[in-house]
């Protein structure tokens, strides 16, 4: 039986699908942008470069590679990704738009080449970025896999429609919502798909709602995610020490979808002997507003995963009161490392009965889970001890069986 071809200009889950389809021996090729291969153009340009410049640039090229996926069956295409994280660090966000949408749409003419290079009998895409390559897989007869990361982008739009008009300041700017063009784009995916997975009760249901296409429910599964075991494993049972504030963790991108100011707001009320607040990530609110915050927050710029592992190893708690999400990894990542965990219903749920599941996505819910956290000196050592045992539904080697039964099926 042909294998399957797996292709997304960035990283998502996509690493862990290629790695379950490579460790049963169905894996065809992976297709992505970046990926940190060496002896390849133009990755050994960096041999030319002076000592520090290459230091630099190794560093930033070590988050795109992963040691389990076979080197051998990675492609990296599409320039124009090159430029818009470029874009996108020097602080262009219209530039990055633009260029994200070309990105985007770059993919079907690698994913063409692949599929004729190297057949396969179904191609995994992922939302967003998987038209033009499931327009080309459907001319050849070629399966499409539709992995929705993320729920409905009209739905995105309603959502934090409300929130901008609570939190305006929080805001870079009034373009926040999902243009026509992505929508338009979604829902011919949907269209073009075979199937379409999902990661969360949650993200499913947001394409039930009235304004989305309706979508044949034969074409949609659940399909839990798994966190990496290579960066993460089960770790510690934790214990709150005495005397000490409680830490807490957000890391992911700060900014409005992720609930980045009911945490800034939460925390500008708390004693600072109380809590202390560590933000990993790739900054998405007006720096000026940061800056307000800033002297309680001990904040870090997106680094490798392996450094993200390090910061969890050194908190208590994972705190993630987002409004829209698919099926949040780091959630997975913190339980298997034994963290407790404050999260909104708005993605997938492990610890359905934790007394730090919001009950709704607002302040005075956060500020609630966070002085429960903070009171229930007992509780960080339960939720530990549940998160690590739950973290083994979702091992990568669970996602593989589940990958397996999955694709066995088509």
């Amino acid at each position: 039986m042909k294998p399957i071809g797996v292709f997304h200009p960035g990283t998502q889950h996509s690493w862990q699908t290629a790695r379950a389809l490579q460790s049963t021996g169905q894996l065809g090729w992976y297709l992505t942008s970046i990926y940190w291969l060496p002896e390849e153009f133009p990755y050994r340009l960096i041999k030319m470069m002076p000592p520090s410049v290459r230091a630099h640039a190794k560093y930033e090229l070590s988050r795109y590679v992963h040691p389990d996926l076979d080197s051998s069956r990675v492609h990296a295409a599409n320039a124009i990704e090159w430029w818009r994280r470029i874009a996108n660090r020097a602080g262009s966000r219209q530039l990055a738009r633009l260029l994200a949408r070309a990105s985007d749409a770059s993919m079907g003419r690698p994913v063409s080449r692949l599929l004729s290079q190297t057949p396969v009998r179904a191609v995994w895409g992922y939302d967003n970025v998987a038209l033009e390559g499931f327009l080309a897989a459907q001319k050849r007869g070629i399966g499409r896999i539709l992995d929705r990361t993320v729920g409905h982008p009209s739905v995105y739009n309603r959502i934090m429609d409300e929130v901008y008009e609570q939190y305006r300041d929080f805001f870079i700017s009034s373009n926040y919502r999902k243009p026509s063009w992505v929508i338009d784009r979604v829902n011919r995916e949907h269209e073009v798909a075979d199937v379409v997975l999902v990661g969360s009760e949650f993200c499913k249901s947001t394409l039930f709602e009235p304004e989305v296409p309706k979508i044949p429910e034969e074409k949609l599964r659940i399909l839990p995610y798994c966190y990496d075991d290579v960066f993460f494993f089960n770790g510690r049972v934790r214990q709150r020490k005495k005397g000490t504030p409680v830490r807490f963790l957000f890391t992911g991108q700060a900014g409005p979808r992720k609930g980045i100011h009911l945490i800034l707001r939460v925390f500008e009320r708390l004693p600072k002997n109380a809590a202390k607040l560590t933000i990993v990530g790739s900054l998405e609110i007006p720096k000026e507003v940061f800056a307000r915050y800033r002297d309680r927050i001990d904040y870090h710029p997106t680094v490798p995963r392996d450094q993200v592992r390090s910061f969890m190893e050194h908190s208590d708690y994972l705190i993630f009161p987002s409004y829209f999400e698919g099926a949040a990894l780091v959630i997975n990542e913190a339980m298997a490392m034994g963290l407790g965990v404050i999260q909104s219903s708005r993605t997938h749920v492990p610890q359905p009965n934790s007394p730090l599941l919001m009950k709704e996505v607002s302040e005075p819910e956060l500020e609630r889970c966070v002085h429960t956290a903070i009171d229930r000196t007992h509780l960080l050592e339960e939720l530990s001890q549940d998160g690590i045992q739950r973290a083994r539904e979702f091992t990568f080697e669970s996602y593989t069986a589940r990958v397996s039964e999955l694709v066995a099926s088509l």
